[in-house]
């Protein structure tokens, strides 16, 4: 089968590359204790070390999530269902600056443990992050290096093994814009297990 090669371009990974990102709402406040919401999928865990857990957070320096962050150094990233794809869609609307995105939303909030923005009630997953380092990779991008202060799920999660948890809480991802500049959005369909071999006859 022929490959083609094509030119990378501005927001290349979103246009360009058939790639799935998770969606995570990321709750801040800017230095007036104002409150935003918003979709983020550059999002991952940066280091893996029980002793020293850390998140990545990837933003464009001029949205109010990066300025809210930067000026404060916390944030909490909040794991919403597919089922709640319209209010993730309103969250990504671009409001004018000290507008509480959720309050055009059904999602509620409730206090963190240890950081000031606060977490999302309906979503299935929370981790409260403090920043540590930021990278700057280009002129707009910064990387935000978060330490994990605190992980916490809803509680019923735990009650199943961990495919079935996976399954019931319905995460939904990311694949990009369309020609039309719109989101697509998806789900995962199916989960199977597999066992992992060592490679070693026995």
């Amino acid at each position: 089968m022929q490959k083609k090669s094509i030119e990378l371009h501005v927001m290349w990974h979103i246009n360009s590359l058939i790639h799935s990102f998770p969606i995570t709402l990321v709750t801040s406040i800017d230095v007036q204790g104002r409150m935003n919401a918003a979709p983020y999928s550059l999002v991952m865990p940066f280091c893996s070390s029980p002793k020293n857990p850390q998140m990545l957070l990837i933003a464009n320096k001029n949205w109010h999530t990066a300025k809210n962050v930067q000026a404060t150094g916390e944030f909490v990233l909040n794991y919403p269902r597919a089922e709640q794809i319209k209010d993730i869609n309103e969250t990504a609307q671009f409001y004018p600056e000290g507008i509480n995105e959720l309050e055009k939303t059904s999602f509620t909030t409730m206090p963190s443990q240890f950081v000031r923005p606060p977490k999302i009630v309906e979503c299935y997953q929370h981790v409260e992050c403090r920043v540590k380092e930021i990278i700057k990779p280009s002129q707009t991008q910064l990387n935000f290096i978060a330490d994990v202060l605190d992980l916490s799920l809803d509680e019923a999660i735990y009650e199943s093994p961990r495919i079935e948890r996976t399954k019931n809480v319905n995460a939904p991802i990311f694949l990009g814009v369309d020609e039309q500049q719109h989101y697509i959005f998806g789900r995962i369909g199916e989960l199977e297990s597999f066992p992992v071999y060592s490679g070693i006859e026995k």
